[in-house]
Parts: structure tokens; sequence; C-alpha cells
């Protein structure tokens, strides 16, 4: 049985200022355990990035923190997203000081760090949020939104390097500038959500070569340009924090895309801070979690690994920024979650077993000092490294 230490390591944390956590649930009594060697291997291939407070890139793994590049390439806090290439390297797309799409991109024959800018500055908001991943068909996808309100998006055949620069694929003045866009792979094809200036979902998808963008429900139901998540694996679903506090799902009720959409509560009042971070993940053949941290800075899952939806406290309060960014990853049998916290950077990893354990999950947490200017709450991004 994996050891269940939230209980020793919150007390272990009290106090301090600055902490990244990624989470493992703990296999129940009735469940054999993963051998430590294998939790060991997959562990090791997992990584958390952030932009720290002098602007460079950092990489953590479960053995430590370390700069990612030699120099600054966005403003302090800065969103991140990290996606695997398909020849295996690494890149780590930002929204640079120049307000333009830059990427640093590992190579796996020399070892180096190369960073690219693509396209033109002046695009977005320095710093803004972006969405990237890595698709079906060998992509890499990137969305964001821009200075204008318009979603950008620009795409790489297998490996990543400097083109055409992201083009516009929607209207002006959909979204807030920098607003939160969540990206992946529906069934045929890349597209995105995101929450517009009215406050209502609006779904962005490619169809025929032509980008379309639709309204998902009713607008003043979220705040405008707030947290939205998507498996980027596949489907056609979206999670989103409503004003009224609940965590909801959408998702096509069975007609032909855009219309018409199934809305659904899958949480009860007040479980999510209104605009709160989402981060979205499903093992194979298993159940959908989402991740966010609640008004007392707890970190909980949604998930419905029981059959219905229920939301689960896996941290106690204080563990991270209320409402702030998180980043999950699901690698074989493996579920990873990562967020900024107070003065550690933690990690925490659980086992999916099939058939599920009973809920609800629990947690082995692990803390890395942090011995780098990474600010509280950092937009944060995991990966599998090379």
């Amino acid at each position: 049985m994996i050891p269940h230490r939230i209980g020793r390591l919150r007390a272990a944390a009290a106090g301090v200022a600055l902490a990244l956590v990624a989470t493992a649930a703990a296999v129940p009594p009735a469940q054999a355990a993963p051998p430590p060697s294998t939790a060991q291997a997959a562990a090791s291939q997992v990584v958390g990035f952030t932009v720290g407070q002098d602007g460079r890139l950092y990489l953590t793994s479960s053995t430590g923190v370390s700069p990612f590049g030699p120099t600054a390439l966005a403003p302090p806090d800065a969103d991140v997203s990290a996606v695997r290439q398909s020849d295996g390297n690494t890149a780590v797309f930002t929204v640079g000081t120049q307000g333009g799409l830059v990427a640093a991109v590992t190579s796996s024959a020399t070892s180096n760090i190369t960073v690219y800018r693509d396209g033109a500055g002046n695009l977005a908001p320095p710093g803004g949020r972006l969405t990237a991943f890595t698709a079906p068909d060998g992509y890499v996808y990137v969305f964001f939104v821009g200075v204008d309100g318009a979603v950008y998006s620009t795409s790489y055949s297998r490996v990543v390097r400097p083109g055409a620069g992201p083009q516009r694929v929607s209207v002006p003045g959909v979204a807030p500038p920098g607003a939160v866009v969540a990206g992946s792979w529906q069934s045929s094809g890349p597209g995105a959500f995101f929450v517009g200036v009215d406050g209502g979902l609006r779904h962005l998808a490619r169809t025929g070569g032509t980008w379309q963008t639709s309204s998902v429900g009713p607008s003043g139901v979220a705040a405008a340009g707030s947290g939205v998540a998507s498996l980027a694996g596949g489907g056609v679903q979206a999670y989103y924090a409503g004003l009224d506090g609940r965590l909801w799902q959408v998702s096509p009720a069975g007609g032909g895309l855009p219309d018409p959409w199934n809305r659904v509560a899958v949480s009860d009042v007040g479980v999510v801070p209104v605009g709160a971070a989402l981060a979205a993940t499903r093992p194979v053949d298993g159940p959908t979690g989402v991740y966010f941290a609640d008004a007392a800075g707890a970190v909980r899952i949604v998930t419905n690994v029981a059959g219905g939806w229920q939301a689960y406290v896996v941290t106690g309060p204080a563990f991270a920024k209320p409402g702030g960014s998180i980043s999950v990853l699901t690698v074989g049998d493996y579920v990873y979650a990562g967020w900024c916290g107070n003065d550690l950077w933690w990690w925490l990893f659980w086992w999916w077993r099939r058939p599920p354990p009973p809920p609800p999950p629990l947690g082995e947490i692990l803390p890395v000092p942090l011995d780098y200017p990474i600010q509280y709450g950092a937009n944060v991004s995991l990966t599998l490294y090379r």
C-alpha cells in the first residue's frame, strides 16, 4: 500500500510561503500497490514548467528544480504550456515580453535548448494565457487570445520550428485579451473552448478547413475569460466554473456540431471559486477527474470514478493559491497533478487501478525545496520529458 502522508506534510508545510504540488492518490488496503521501481520510473519522466519572477523558465522533477534555458523570455508568472512532440523532445510555449509566441525546444541530439520566437509581436498580452497539445495526427497545436479579443492559433508538423506564426481563427472581440483557452483534439480535428466577453462558453472548431465559433448555452454563466478545461487527448467535452460556484460539464447532445449541447452541473453550489483555474484528465478506460484549488486553498477533485460525479478534498487548506493554476497529466496507470503553493515544489502521484479502488482518492505528496524565485500560485504545466 502507498502510505497516506497528507496530514504529516500539512504540518511540515505550515508557515512556509511557496510550494508546487503534484499529487498521487494512494491505493486502499484492498489493492496491491505497484512496485516502487515502477512508480519511480514513471515519475522520472514527468516534469513541470513555470516562469519565475525573473522571467526565466524553470523545470522541476521529483528530484529538484533547475533553470530551463539561460535568459528571461516572459513577464513574471507568465502562463506556460508544455508538450512532448512526436519525436520525443519537449516544447514549452509562453507569450513573451514582445507579446508574441515563444517556444523553448529541447534536442535529444545535442541536449541543447533552442528558443524560437514564432510570428509577429504585439499579438497578445505578454504572459497571457495559452494552450498547446500534441494531437493524434502528430501535429502540435497552440491557441491563445490576442489583444484584439480574437483567438489565434498555429500548428507544427511533428516538430516545433518557426513558421508562418499564429493566425487569427475567430473574429475580434469574442473574448477578453489573454483569456483562458482550453484546446483539445475533438474527434477528427483540433478545437478549443473559452468563456467569451459576455460570460458565455464558446466552442471553436475547424470544419472543412474553416474555423467556426459557436455559443454553448446562455451568456452570463461564468466570469469572462475565466478558467475552462477540456480533455486534450480527445472528445468534445469541456468544464467551467459557473457564477454559482458549481462545476459544469458541456458535451454534444447527439446532434451535429455546433448544436445542440448538453450542459450539466457536476458539483454542488459553492464548491468551485468563481473564475478558478481548472485542469482535467482521464486515464484510458478510466474516470474523468477535474482538479482545482478551492476557496480555502485545498486541492479538490471532481470525478466520476464511482459512476456519479463526486467532489473529494485531497489536501488540507492552504496547500495552493485559492483558484490558482493546476496542471494534470496521465501517464499509463499514473495520474499526476501539479501547482504552486508555499515555499516548496510538491509532487503527488496516484496509481489508477482497474477495476478502480473505491473513492475517495487518497494521496502521497512529495515536497521538493524551491531555491529559485518562483511566485506563489505561479502558472504551471506538466508534460513527459524526453
